[in-house]
């Protein structure tokens, strides 16, 4: 069955009937507004993912479209020490797509979003040329939110996991390569691609012990996402490229000496933060109760000496490379 024999409103009422019932939704789906029992400080962020911007469904599953869906709206909650709370969710559905294919993206989302205990609380569908996806997503912190601002001169600079994977994963994809001796590695980049990891566990702890004194997530690129960072606070950095986390994928499909992408590459979504040098200890146990890698790769200087990379005992600058920008490509 498509949409268009289906209709809005016995969908979103098949939908309604799916959504499990939660204490502190007063009025969900089904009414003009949502109302909701808050507490603590709420935080609160949107994205939009458009088919043939941001993904390509003959690539991506809509149930993992789902997932991904939700996931890089969290990860902006992790950057703020935040956890996901509540979901607006907007779609725009060409007409002729099936109603299953739409049955498989909901179940991603909802699976994604129960997993962080976040109600799915109203939205909007719509008909449009192709399909587009507009989460917005409310958080909750019990500490002060961090924010890209508060970083210092002498800080240690960090990141979560490994990058450079979905850059790479992306890179495959649109190459259409399935993968021969290296089927596993091609495999795992490919899967940071469509499917990243929201590091809402990990954000939360460093926000409980206050250990991070300014924190942003990896979508544009490390470098570019670091500038941000160090814009906002007034900083410089210097980054040492030999301590960049690289996945076994990665390193098995690149080598070690291919850094390009680990240093530009976007839709990582792990966070990058700063921290003072006497933390160091603490964010190991983090990064050890949590399961998650921390590396520790660079330190902020002063602003005036701008971000920088050392690559094989050189220095050089990081306006050398380049992170995405929405503005700055051809729509495919």
């Amino acid at each position: 069955m498509k949409i268009r024999d289906l209709g809005e409103f016995p969908f979103l009422r098949r939908l309604r009937d799916r959504l499990p019932d939660d204490p502190r939704v007063r009025l969900g789906v089904g009414d003009d507004c949502a109302a909701l029992s808050l507490s603590g400080i709420t935080v609160l962020t949107t994205d939009a993912m458009i088919e043939g911007v941001h993904f390509r469904c003959e690539w991506t599953p809509f149930s993992v479209l789902g997932e991904k869906a939700f996931a890089v709206n969290a990860s902006d909650v992790a950057a703020m020490g935040g956890e996901p709370t509540f979901a607006l969710l907007s779609l725009g559905v060409p007409q002729d797509y099936a109603v299953a294919d739409l049955d498989a993206f909901f179940d991603g989302f909802l699976d994604a979003a129960g997993a962080h205990t976040t109600a799915l609380v109203g939205g909007n569908m719509s008909a449009a040329p192709v399909f587009m996806i507009s989460v917005s997503l409310l958080g909750r912190t019990l500490h002060d939110p961090i924010t890209r601002s508060g970083a210092r001169v002498g800080d240690d600079v960090y990141v979560t996991g490994t990058v450079g994977d979905a850059a790479l994963g992306l890179r495959l994809l649109r190459e259409e390569k399935a993968g021969s001796l290296e089927d596993v590695a091609v495999q795992q980049v490919k899967q940071r691609f469509l499917c990243p990891t929201a590091r809402v566990a990990v954000g939360r702890k460093i926000a409980a012990r206050q250990l991070a004194t300014a924190m942003i997530d990896v979508s544009d690129g490390l470098l570019q996402d670091l500038g941000h960072l160090c814009a906002a606070s007034r900083v410089g950095a210097v980054i040492e490229v030999a301590a960049l986390p690289l996945s076994n994928g990665y390193r098995t499909l690149l080598g070690t000496d291919d850094w390009q992408l680990a240093l530009t590459g976007g839709e990582d979504y792990e966070l990058l933060f700063s921290a003072p040098v006497d933390a160091r200890s603490e964010i190991s146990d983090v990064a050890a109760q949590s399961g998650c890698p921390i590396t520790r790769i660079g330190s902020l200087g002063p602003h005036a000496e701008g971000v920088r990379v050392t690559l094989a005992g050189n220095v050089r600058s990081a306006t050398e490379f380049t992170g995405f920008d929405h503005f700055a490509r051809k729509l495919s």
